[in-house]
C-alpha cells in the first residue's frame, strides 16, 4: 500500500494548475465570506435565544455544522473511492445545499409569522440537510485538492484561502453584523437575520460554483469501489497498522472535546456579564482578523517547517480560549475596568479562538491529506472524519453542562481536554512530504 507524496499528475499544464489554485482559493473565500453572515457560534446563536431557544440548542448548532460535515463521511467514502473523477458529486451535492439553504432563509424571513418552535424547528431541519450535504461532497473536494495542489502548495492553498476569507469577514461581516443587530438597526427582528442570511446565501452560492470549475485529473487507476459494510471492516486495520493515523485521530477528538464552550462565550458574555447583543459583531470581527492574519504564519510552518509541527502549534493555542475565559473578567472586575475591560476581555477569548481554529483546521487538512495512500484515500478520510464527528455533538453536551453547572465548569471541562489534545498530538510522527 502506497504511502508517497500526492503530486499533481505530469499531464496538468501549469497553466491549468494557476488557474485551478485560484478557483480553489475562491471557493474557500467566498464560502468563509457566506458562512460568517450567519455564524453558528456567533450569529445563529443570537436568533435562537432571541426565538426562545434553550442553551442545549444553541450547542447543538455547531454540532450540526460540523458533525453534518464529518459523520456521513465513512458511509459515503468506498463508494467515491472508486469513482476516477469527484467533482460530478460535489456539484450535485452544490445544489442540494442550495435549496436547504433556501429554505433555512425562509424559515428565517418568516419568524414573525410562525411560532417560535416551528421557526426553530425549521431553521434546525434545513441547518442540517445543508452540512449534511456538505459531508456528502467534502471527501470528492478533498481528493479533487489532493489531485491537483502539490503537497508543498498545500500550506499557502489552505493559508490564502483562510486569510483573504477572514480578512473579508473582518471588514465586510463583522462591522455589518453590528449594524443590523444593534438596538437601532433600520431593520427590526427578524429581517435583520434575514438580510444576512440572503448575502450568506449569496456567498456560498458563488463559493460552491467556482469549485465546481475545477479542471480535476481523471484518474487513472482509482481504488477499489468498497460497500459500507466492507469499510467498516476495513476500519480497525487501518487503525492498528497507521501509527501517525491513530495519534491524529486520538488528538483531534481530545481537541474537539476541548471546544466544548466555542458555542457558548458569546452567550456567557451576553447573558452572564451584561454586554450589549450588538458586541457579537465586534466579537466576530476580532475573530476572523486575526484567525485571517494568523494563516501568514500557519501557511509558512506549514510548507517550511511541516505539518507535525502546525498541528502542535495549533494545538499549544488552542487551550488559550478556555483560559482567557476563566481568568479574563475576573482581572476586568478586581481591577475595576468596568464593561470596556470585560468586552477586552472576551474580546481577547475570540482573538485566540480565531487563530488556534484557522491553525488547528489547516493542519487537519494538511496533515491528513499528507499520510493517506493514494488509492485509498477517501477510505482512510472518510473513516478519519466520521470518528471525529462523533466528538462534534459534544457542545450540546456543553449546552447541558452550562445549565447545570454554569459557565466557569464549561471552561474547565475544555481546557482540560485541550490540554489532553495538545499531549496527544505531541506522538505524532513527520508526514510522508517533510521525510
Amino acid at each position: 500500500m502506497s504511502t508517497q507524496p500526492h503530486p499533481a499528475p505530469a499531464a496538468t499544464s501549469p497553466a491549468t494548475m494557476r488557474r485551478n489554485f485560484r478557483l480553489g482559493v475562491a471557493n474557500g473565500v467566498l464560502f468563509t465570506l457566506g458562512e460568517a453572515m450567519l455564524s453558528a457560534n456567533v450569529v445563529l446563536a443570537l436568533l435562537v435565544r432571541e426565538l426562545g431557544g434553550s442553551l442545549v440548542l444553541v450547542g447543538l448548532l455547531p454540532a450540526l455544522q460540523t458533525g453534518g460535515y464529518l459523520l456521513p463521511q465513512l458511509l459515503v467514502g468506498g463508494r467515491i473511492q472508486g469513482m476516477a473523477a469527484k467533482l460530478p458529486l460535489y456539484r450535485r451535492a452544490a445544489v442540494a445545499r442550495v435549496v436547504a439553504y433556501l429554505v433555512l432563509l425562509a424559515a428565517i424571513f418568516g419568524a414573525d409569522m410562525f411560532s417560535p418552535s416551528v421557526s426553530l424547528w425549521l431553521i434546525v431541519a434545513s441547518f442540517s440537510i445543508f452540512n449534511l450535504g456538505g459531508g456528502t461532497s467534502t471527501l470528492a473536494f478533498q481528493d479533487v485538492v489532493a489531485k491537483v495542489i502539490p503537497p508543498r502548495q498545500r500550506g499557502s492553498f489552505f493559508g490564502t484561502r483562510q486569510l483573504l476569507g477572514g480578512l473579508l469577514t473582518f471588514l465586510i461581516v463583522g462591522p455589518l453584523a453590528r449594524w443590523l443587530l444593534n438596538d437601532n438597526a433600520p431593520l427590526g427582528f427578524p429581517n435583520n437575520y434575514g438580510v444576512l442570511a440572503t448575502l450568506g446565501l449569496l456567498g456560498i452560492g458563488s463559493g460552491l460554483l467556482s469549485f465546481a470549475l475545477i479542471d480535476e485529473p481523471v484518474q487513472a487507476q482509482p481504488g477499489a469501489r468498497l460497500r459500507v459494510i466492507e469499510g467498516l471492516r476495513r476500519a480497525p486495520a487501518i487503525i492498528r497498522e497507521h501509527a501517525n493515523y491513530r495519534w491524529f485521530i486520538i488528538s483531534r477528538i481530545l481537541t474537539r472535546v476541548g471546544q466544548i464552550a466555542e458555542p457558548f462565550y458569546m452567550v456567557y458574555a451576553t447573558e452572564a456579564l451584561g454586554l450589549p447583543t450588538s458586541a457579537a459583531g465586534l466579537f466576530l470581527a476580532v475573530r476572523a482578523i486575526t484567525g485571517a492574519l494568523s494563516n501568514l504564519l500557519w501557511g509558512r510552518v506549514s510548507d517550511r517547517s511541516g505539518n507535525r509541527r502546525l498541528v502542535v502549534l495549533s494545538g499549544m493555542l488552542l487551550v488559550l480560549p478556555p483560559v482567557l475565559a476563566l481568568a479574563g473578567p475576573i482581572v476586568a472586575t478586581r481591577l475595576g475596568m468596568g464593561s470596556g475591560g470585560l468586552m477586552l476581555a472576551i474580546g481577547l477569548v475570540f482573538l485566540a479562538s480565531g487563530a488556534a481554529n484557522d491553525g488547528s483546521n489547516m493542519a487537519a487538512n494538511t496533515y491528513l491529506l499528507e499520510i493517506a495512500p493514494d488509492d485509498e484515500r477517501p477510505t482512510y478520510m472518510g473513516l478519519a472524519n466520521t470518528l471525529l464527528g462523533a466528538a462534534t455533538f459534544v457542545p450540546v453536551l456543553g449546552g447541558w453542562l452550562v445549565e447545570r453547572a454554569g459557565f466557569f465548569a464549561t471552561f474547565t471541562v475544555g481546557l482540560v481536554f485541550a490540554l489532553l489534545g495538545l499531549l496527544a498530538s505531541s506522538r505524532l510522527g513527520q508526514g510522508d512530504a517533510e521525510r
